[in-house]
């Protein structure tokens, strides 16, 4: 039976991929603090990222290895060179455009799949669903809502991964093209208001281009001009060699913390796109919600180990939504902690502005 080894497999996000693909192969999961008894199917070992002997004992015991353990910024290359080093393909919930660069090198000689998260990840894979419902593609139009607390190591690796750029801010895509736009759209979900901007994220450039697409966006929200700043000032520590950041990041957690007191935690990604069916254009749109990010990043994580595992991949740096089949996922939707709706609209004039605006 193949074995597929979970780094970080006590936290939010790798104890989430460990119940998704308990029973199917033999799992083994490391921990740092939070010991956990091993048990049948899954084998739990104390680790320290750092530990490079401990690491390479880690790898060379699974065919796959997913790394959940921290920031992927702090230790994605470190981890996924040593999976390389074990021909062991290496999946990452994060990753994104950064070490996509740092692992240029090696990219021939082992298998790397990055952005198996929710955000790049659920969302790509929405975006390359829709794209391939039409005869031509022309357009697509994306956005995310998260609202929960989020963990110590989600933040730094937004803070550390915007360092090194995943998009381009207030940009869409056109024709091929960078175009800038600083305006500001306003949408209700879920009975409260959010508030949006262009942001063209790596991924969403990757489908446009991919598809041949003539437009592209994708929407980011706004965490408010607190969090804002506070997301700035543990930049500025960082890049002077700071390890003062990281209190700054628990002070981000703490207003989140209030942010959400009396609030039902969810998290929501929603894909609209426009093509040609024959001679007809449709409207088609994909959504997907769960009430927390983490359990839509194990769902993807976990899939891309399963794509993985049934059909070898050659050498090669992949996206999730490169490898994943979407429809595996909506046949297993009733066993998920998560919804998915999908919905087409054959129209006979270009979208009005009623589908510009939603609620869920």
């Amino acid at each position: 039976m193949h074995r597929i080894g979970v780094l970080g497999g006590t936290g939010e996000i790798g104890s989430r991929i460990l119940n998704l693909l308990k029973g199917q192969y033999s799992l083994m999961a490391s921990y740092h603090s939070q010991a956990r008894p091993s048990a049948a199917g899954c084998e739990y070992v104390k680790l320290d990222i750092a530990d490079t002997e401990q690491l390479q004992h880690f790898c060379r015991q699974c065919h796959v290895l997913i790394n959940c353990a921290g920031a992927s910024f702090l230790n994605g290359e470190k981890v996924a060179r040593m999976a390389a080093d074990w021909q062991v393909p290496y999946i990452d919930p994060s990753g994104e455009a950064f070490l996509e660069e740092r692992l240029a090198d090696r990219k021939d000689k082992a298998v790397f799949v990055l952005s198996a998260g929710y955000f790049p990840g659920m969302s790509g894979l929405l975006m390359r669903h829709v794209c391939q419902s039409f005869d031509t593609p022309e357009t697509i139009s994306g956005l995310s809502v998260s609202e929960e607390i989020p963990s110590m190591s989600a933040i730094e690796d937004f803070i550390l991964t915007n360092l090194s750029g995943f998009g381009t801010a207030l940009s869409y895509y056109e024709q091929g093209a960078v175009v800038r736009d600083e305006g500001e759209r306003r949408e209700r979900i879920r009975g409260r208001e959010f508030r949006f901007q262009n942001y063209l994220t790596v991924e969403t450039a990757r489908v446009a281009q991919h598809y041949g697409l003539q437009e592209a966006h994708w929407y980011h929200s706004s965490f408010g001009d607190r969090v804002i700043r506070k997301l700035q000032e543990a930049v500025i520590q960082y890049k002077l060699g700071r390890a003062g950041y990281k209190s700054i990041v628990r002070e981000v957690i703490e207003i989140f913390r209030q942010t959400m007191a009396g609030r039902e935690p969810f998290s929501y990604t929603r894909i609209e796109g426009q093509g040609l069916l024959g001679k007809e254009r449709a409207l088609m749109r994909a959504e997907a919600a769960s009430p927390c990010s983490s359990e839509t990043s194990a769902i993807i994580a976990a899939y891309a180990a399963k794509a993985v595992l049934a059909k070898p991949l050659p050498p090669g740096i992949y996206y999730a939504m490169d490898i994943i089949d979407m429809e595996e996922i909506l046949k297993d939707l009733a066993e998920l902690k998560a919804e998915i709706r999908i919905s087409k609209v054959v129209l006979e004039q270009e979208v009005d502005d009623e589908y510009e605006e939603g609620e869920l």
